[in-house]
């Protein structure tokens, strides 16, 4: 689990003005794991009238992915139809669903940081690995999972990372291979497309800065550790060019509005396999994260929702998504 950051992180609001309403306030620490990428807020409902259970998840190759392995397959087996909202991934937008006595989402796909803020809150049921099924070999589940993959509120689905990415037309000469090119402008000029919120660009910051991953969250839990990364961003601060949608990295280095760009794993390894070979993965220095299955408090269907959790994590189905999405 991700480290609690010191109230230094609220200095982010300044450095983006963009940001100013978001979190609790500066006057208590915010943590690292609480800070998703800030978005519109808004769920949208895919198919209100596929019945059954409510599912709230990412859309795009990820959704469609999901659509394929899990979704589908439940439904032909157990004939429990599946509709699906897609939402943001930041706390403001199921908090808006959930918050309540009952919740109109009875499963719920999260990054690991927005889990744990949630569950922490009550807002999640607790979860048993009883209610999963043995491993191939007939090994339980505690030890059929990587490490965090069975939280208290939540099953992982998978496993991903933040990683950067480049045009290859913008470096025809030396290209970037380590995590700390990121932060020299006068050997690769061009553009840096980062994400627009805390996570990942402040771990981004430190890692390019030299501190050693074992480290990253102990010093953004200190106001220096804090300053020193607001410090390396201030080295390319002109160079800068803030997202808020996943697609924007990918898109700018395309367009070449950026030349290097900080995004998601399967999104970056999809373009690296098309875009005429133009992007590149820079995976020194990428962010592992996972993202689980959760049941909100108050779900009308939760004996279902652990039915359905229970079948999203037996290793065909899983199987099954990854040979959709490189997650």
């Amino acid at each position: 689990m991700m480290m609690n950051a010191a109230p230094a992180y609220c200095r982010f609001r300044f450095y983006l003005p963009a940001l100013g309403g978001f979190g609790r306030g500066c006057g208590g620490a915010l943590g690292v794991a609480g800070l998703l990428l800030i978005g519109s807020g808004a769920l949208a409902e895919d198919d209100p009238s596929a019945g059954g259970l409510s599912i709230a998840t990412w859309g795009g190759a990820y959704g469609q992915s999901q659509d394929i392995a899990y979704f589908k397959p439940f439904t032909q087996k157990t004939g429990i139809g599946i509709k699906t909202e897609t939402y943001d991934g930041t706390l403001a937008a199921i908090k808006a669903k959930i918050g309540g006595a009952t919740s109109p989402i009875d499963v719920v796909d999260l990054a690991a940081g927005a889990l744990d803020t949630l569950c922490r809150d009550g807002l999640l049921e607790t979860l048993d690995s009883s209610m999963l099924d043995a491993g191939p070999s007939g090994e339980g589940a505690k030890d059929d999972f990587l490490d965090g993959g069975l939280a208290s509120c939540g099953v992982a689905s998978v496993a991903w990372s933040a990683a950067l990415a480049f045009d290859r037309q913008a470096f025809a000469k030396a290209k970037p291979a380590k995590i700390a090119d990121l932060l020299d402008p006068k050997k690769f000029p061009g553009k840096r497309a980062l994400p627009k919120g805390p996570r990942y660009t402040l771990e981004l910051a430190l890692l390019a800065d030299g501190v050693e991953p074992a480290d990253i969250y102990r010093e953004l839990a200190t106001p220096a550790g804090a300053d020193r990364a607001f410090a390396a961003l201030d080295k390319i601060k002109p160079d800068i060019v803030w997202w808020d949608k996943a697609k924007d990295p990918i898109a700018w280095l395309i367009e070449g509005k950026a030349a290097m760009a900080a995004g998601y794993s399967g999104r970056i390894f999809r373009a690296a396999l098309g875009a005429r070979q133009r992007i590149d993965v820079l995976w020194d220095g990428q962010i592992y994260d996972l993202d689980l299955w959760a049941i909100p408090k108050g779900a009308e269907n939760k004996d279902d929702a652990k039915r359905f959790i229970a079948f999203a994590t037996e290793p065909a189905q899983m199987a099954a998504q990854a040979a959709l999405i490189a997650y």
